[in-house]
């Protein structure tokens, strides 16, 4: 019988597609950073603009989407003949022609539903600041942890519904973990909110629940864009062509009252937003900024799609902690360490829900009390195992894993001999 030494900890092997969370949290510290820029000028007028800049984005993903479409014609007229799509790639760009009408329906109405919720998050806070216009709201980006904690949950269980995802107990572990985490950073959050909000405490707290409105909506859309790519073969960049048109459109329709309806502006003279757009540009630098973002966000929706569709919304999770991390940065840098039990407290906040995000993933497999049991990297092994040992083979050869990993599952096999039995 095999004898080695039990370890707790064991790491899966990664891909090249795993470094597509590095991009995202390097394309998360520079969004971030120009929306600190942004808040120094008139919010609402900002609002609107980010609207804009968002949707002008969604609509460069036409460039990579006309190059990939040009691509596969030639590789046609090279081939002399149309074939029927054999890899993912391909199908995702063809994907409309081998639909029938049922499934062209049920296209649309996913693709409808993704924008829809899109939209009505994006907004939700842009009329959130019209009604609330003369109100002296500081909410920064660093104490919306409190609306995290729902987005969690949200993902949870609209996986759990659309997707079908199984919950194991490394999942429970994970989310028990999360918990907790955010509980303690949504009190440190509220009590800064409170300090800082000069008499308006109830307008901040709105404003909290209408961001977690959003984020519900945001995990909504997350799902919804999975079964897309899982079920349709759309590209990221084609979902976004279609999410960037039919936007347009909202949009123009969204902003037409505001350009007669007249609202405070930063130095309370009455304007229509418009008007304020318009006191923005007066410094050239923001003609630059705002090509700048536009094109972060033209990465950044993309990463997230690219994440969603390699992975599951349930690793988006992993982004959006890192994105909170990259906020957590900036904040610290230009803020300071304000109080010291508060910054070790985030400080250690952050790691535990990082090292819960990567087991509820299993980028990290906790080797206790049946954590690993359901995981792949063991359910992988277990199913080499049955097929060696059909074979009459006794010694497994794992290819797919590192050898530590192999050895570790071995020695996990027979010291839970209840569970994995007859391995000799």
């Amino acid at each position: 019988m095999y004898k080695e030494k039990k370890k707790y900890f064991l790491f899966p092997k990664l891909y090249s597609k795993h470094l597509l969370f590095l991009y995202f949290f390097i394309i998360s510290c520079f969004k971030r950073g120009i929306q600190i820029f942004f808040e120094k000028e008139q919010k609402l007028a900002i609002e609107f603009i980010e609207l804009y800049l968002f949707d002008l984005g969604d609509f460069l993903s036409i460039i990579p989407l006309l190059i990939m479409k040009k691509r596969m014609k030639d590789e046609r007229k090279n081939n002399n003949k149309t074939k029927i799509p054999n890899t993912i790639n391909e199908a995702k760009i063809r994907n409309l022609y081998y639909f029938n009408k049922k499934s062209k329906c049920a296209l649309y109405s996913n693709i409808f539903i993704f924008v829809y919720v899109d939209f009505i998050g994006q907004i939700a806070s842009v009329v959130f600041y019209v009604v609330q216009n003369k109100q002296n709201l500081k909410v920064k980006r660093a104490n919306l942890n409190p609306t995290s904690i729902f987005n969690v949950i949200a993902i949870l269980l609209f996986s759990i519904c659309l997707l079908h995802t199984k919950i194991y107990r490394h999942h429970v572990f994970s989310i028990i973990v999360n918990m907790v985490c955010f509980i303690v950073l949504t009190a440190i959050d509220i009590s800064r909110i409170y300090a800082d909000s000069n008499g308006n405490f109830s307008v901040s707290i709105i404003f909290l629940l209408v961001k977690t409105f959003s984020n519900v909506l945001y995990s909504l859309e997350n799902v919804v864009s999975k079964i897309i790519f899982l079920y349709y073969y759309l590209s990221t960049f084609e979902l976004l062509v279609w999410k960037a048109s039919i936007d347009f459109v909202n949009l123009i329709i969204f902003s037409i009252p505001f350009a007669f309806i007249e609202l405070q502006g930063k130095d309370d003279e009455q304007k229509t937003v418009f008007e304020m757009i318009a006191d923005v540009f007066e410094k050239k630098i923001y003609i630059l900024i705002c090509i700048v973002y536009m094109v972060t966000n033209f990465f950044y929706t993309n990463m997230c799609l690219k994440i969603i569709d390699t992975f599951s919304p349930n690793h988006f999770v992993i982004s959006r902690l890192l994105e909170n991390i990259a906020t957590f940065i900036f904040d610290l840098i230009l803020n300071g360490l304000g109080a010291i039990d508060d910054f070790i407290i985030r400080i250690i906040s952050f790691i535990l829900l990082l090292l819960a995000a990567l087991i509820y993933n299993e980028f990290l497999v906790i080797n206790i009390c049946g954590l690993a049991k359901y995981t792949k990297l063991f359910l992988d092994y277990e199913a080499k195992r049955d097929f060696s040992m059909s074979q009459g083979i006794i010694d497994i050869d794992d290819e797919d894993n590192d050898s530590n990993n192999a050895i570790e599952i071995k020695s996990y096999i027979v010291q839970n001999n209840n569970e994995f039995k007859d391995y000799d």
